[in-house]
Parts: C-alpha cells; sequence; structure tokens
C-alpha cells in the first residue's frame, strides 16, 4: 500500500514541475534543455493532462518544490497564504449593501477611524483588493521599496528609527553637505535592493534527497492535512509545565478559547 501511495506522490510531484523542456503540443523541444533532472524521460504532458484539475494534496506541493529546488519561501510547498473567517467575504456580506463589490463610507457602519484603517489604499472606499494581505498583492509591492529603507536606516533592527539613526541616515546621504538634493535622495533611496551577485551564494542546505526523505519519514511535516478553517482540530494530550498531570485538548473544547502555539524547527 505505502509503496503505491510513494509512486503516486512521486508522479504527483513531478509533473507539477516546470515543463521548460516540452512545446505546448505536447513534442520535445529540440533547442531547450531540461530544466529539472527528470524532464528528460518522465512523460509529463500527458500526466498532466489526466490530473487536470485534481487539487494536490499539501503533501504533493510541497514534495514538488523540493524536487524543483525551490527555497521555500512564502507561497511555495505547503507555505500557503492564511485564511481567516473574518476577510472581505465576510464584511461584504454585512455591509455591501448593493452587492457590487464595493462598500462605501455610507454602507459601513461602524466606526470612521476603522473604515480609514480598513482603506488601505486610500480610495475612499473598501474593496477585495483591500484585505489582500498576500506577498503578491499591489498593496505589499507598493510597500517594499519603504520597507527596505526602513531596514536599511534602522540600524539597530528595533523596529524603530530613532534620532541618531536618522541623523546618521543624513549624514551618509549628504556627504559632508549641511543639505540634501534630490540626486542625494535618489542614491539614498533606491527603490530596489542592490543586484545580487552574479556568482550565486554556495547553499550549504540539505540536499534535495535528504529533504525528500525527511518528508517522508515525517521529520519535516505530515503527509496528512490539518483540519482547514472552522473545522474542529484533531484531539491530543500534553504534559503540564511542571509535568504532575496531563491535559487532553477535547476537555478544553467549549469551556475556553485556546491558542496553540508551534515553534519553528529552525
Amino acid at each position: 500500500m505505502w509503496q503505491t501511495i510513494s509512486v503516486s506522490l512521486v508522479l504527483s510531484a513531478l509533473v507539477s514541475t516546470p515543463a521548460s523542456a516540452w512545446c505546448s503540443d505536447g513534442t520535445k523541444s529540440p533547442s531547450n534543455k531540461p530544466s529539472v533532472w527528470h524532464e528528460g524521460w518522465l512523460p509529463r504532458p500527458a500526466i498532466s493532462r489526466a490530473l487536470a484539475g485534481v487539487r494536490p494534496p499539501e503533501f504533493f506541493e510541497m514534495l514538488s518544490a523540493v524536487l524543483r529546488g525551490s527555497d521555500m519561501g512564502p507561497g511555495q510547498g505547503w507555505f500557503h497564504d492564511s485564511q481567516s473567517r473574518y476577510g472581505w467575504k465576510w464584511l461584504a456580506q454585512r455591509f455591501d449593501s448593493n452587492k457590487d463589490g464595493t462598500i462605501t463610507r455610507e454602507e459601513f457602519h461602524g466606526p470612521s477611524d476603522l473604515f480609514e484603517r480598513l482603506d488601505r489604499d486610500h480610495d475612499g472606499k473598501l474593496t477585495a483588493a483591500d484585505f489582500n494581505w498576500t506577498d503578491r498583492s499591489a498593496f505589499a509591492r507598493d510597500a517594499r521599496p519603504s520597507g527596505f529603507w526602513f531596514r536599511m536606516i534602522d540600524a539597530n533592527s528595533n523596529g524603530r528609527i530613532s534620532r541618531e539613526e536618522w541623523d546618521q541616515f543624513f549624514a551618509k546621504a549628504a556627504n559632508g553637505k549641511d543639505y540634501l538634493t534630490p540626486d542625494d535622495l535618489r542614491e539614498a533611496l533606491p527603490v530596489s535592493p542592490p543586484r545580487r551577485p552574479s556568482t550565486p551564494p554556495k547553499n550549504d542546505g540539505p540536499s534535495p534527497l535528504t529533504l525528500v526523505l525527511g518528508l517522508f519519514s515525517g521529520e519535516l511535516g505530515s503527509m496528512f492535512e490539518g483540519p482547514g478553517l472552522d473545522r474542529p482540530a484533531p484531539d491530543f494530550t500534553l504534559k503540564t509545565q511542571d509535568g504532575k498531570r496531563r491535559i487532553r485538548f477535547s476537555e478544553l473544547r467549549g469551556r475556553k478559547p485556546t491558542v496553540l502555539v508551534f515553534g519553528s524547527f529552525t
């Protein structure tokens, strides 16, 4: 049984990797070299058509990312965007009275300062874009330069720019002058981070094989997805900090709010 599951996992992960070596008609391109090790022999187009429209489980997505050599950043593998029941859909059901996909100030019955905070693009209305918190949102893209500047000036990385740090930035940008020019600001505040070196840094992380073995052994996560939004969490038992008794999670259900905090394995 597990052999069948393992083969299915690998096939599903392989077909979700880039197909740069294939043409749009399903034939192999003679001008492109395979971008990953398996593209030279796997009948990817046929398998992809057979699995079209099927959402792969998160384990498949992570295995696919490992085989592609992903750096496991946001949106890669099973690192999806967070979910909340109190998002745009929840708000629109309560305040978008004419169902036009927009909540105006007149439709919003909450405090005016809350409307201002929710209206992230400051266009005077609430839309789904104001509640897109992913790194791919327009708000996140527009905020990248300011975030880069802040981290550059915040010398001690404490999340605040002090007067001393600001004066140090001014002195460096002014380059001996007691004023700043537009050219000084353009040099001191670039709109994008510096280019990476042409020679990629040495990767000291684990090899793809080590990561794959870790996935199948459960060291890097479980093959089985956790509960979705609004679904009950699985039951478990833990010792108290003093080790004198054990608490069962189901005993707390319905009695008091419970927060589960999972630490990073790095």
